[in-house]
């Protein structure tokens, strides 16, 4: 029991309901929808997402002995670093989970086959951002990769499955969520940057230190809210509720990073994308 209680917290679930609330942005703006084939596609998401949670774990169970200020969102789920469970089982659990991720590509791919592309391209990114020779989280450019896929690919991933397409209110959409993914995944870095730091971790807010990372964390938001305003305007899509909601999460997240709250500042961080998103599936 213990062991399954270890594995439970290695493979962090409750990352899961984002991309669940992704998926569901994109299908809302498919047609008439059924079950089984949401089902199937969220399945696929979710297989992708569990992959690059195992393999996170993994690559950076070293790295990730010296965080200082672990949170709920940020800093690995310790389970390998306090030895409750091997390496080995993480890596063991990522091949798992890429394996059911192709079966579910291949069985998508006879629905949709950019959708099952898109699958493919977040299977590639879950090993390629944090595992070598790639490593894209030591690039700059992990984050542009992981905001665009959560933020932009996995609604794209809800609309094509069940029998939508690419569209203007998609993109503008996805375009809104891009950034706010962006901004969830410098605030997670934050409390991590000394250690990050220390062990060779060159995350984008180790390449541009802390101060700037706060000021771009407020500039992302910025952008996010302007984007919106735009898609409102432009009589696409009505963003309106979901910048209102979202806008109370986003100022907690920038306060709480320029006091350092660091279980705050993730929190609310996650908040920002998963009350917006609500709020969108809402109105």
């Amino acid at each position: 029991m213990t062991s399954l209680w270890a594995f439970l917290q290695l493979s962090r679930p409750h990352f899961l309901i984002g991309g669940a609330l992704m998926y569901a942005v994109g299908a809302s703006l498919a047609g008439d929808l059924d079950i089984g084939t949401y089902l199937l596609g969220q399945a696929m998401v979710s297989a992708a997402q569990l992959t690059a949670h195992f393999v996170n774990e993994y690559a950076d169970v070293e790295v990730d002995r010296h965080i200082a200020n672990r949170t709920m969102f940020s800093g690995g789920s310790g389970v390998l670093t306090q030895g409750r469970l091997s390496a080995g089982v993480a890596l063991r659990a990522a091949t798992v989970t890429s394996t059911v991720a192709i079966a579910l590509i291949v069985a998508v791919g006879g629905i949709s086959s950019g959708a099952a592309f898109i699958g493919v391209a977040a299977l590639a990114v879950s090993w390629g951002y944090s595992m070598p020779p790639v490593r894209l989280l030591n690039t700059g450019w992990g984050e542009v990769a992981t905001s665009i896929v959560v933020g932009a690919l996995v609604p794209a991933t809800g609309a094509l499955v069940n029998g939508g397409g690419i569209s203007v209110d998609l993109a503008w959409v996805a375009a809104v969520f891009t950034l706010l993914n962006f901004a969830t995944v410098l605030a997670f870095e934050l409390p991590d940057l000394e250690s990050d730091r220390t062990a060779g971790k060159t995350v984008l807010a180790v390449r541009i230190g802390g101060r700037r990372a706060k000021r771009a964390l407020a500039a992302i938001y910025g952008a996010a809210a302007i984007v919106g305003v735009a898609a409102t305007v432009s009589g696409s899509v009505d963003l309106t509720s979901s910048l209102v909601a979202g806008s109370v999460p986003a100022g907690l997240t920038i306060i709480a990073a320029n006091r350092d709250r660091y279980a705050l500042l993730t929190t609310a961080a996650v908040a920002s994308v998963a009350v917006t998103a609500i709020a969108y599936l809402a109105s």
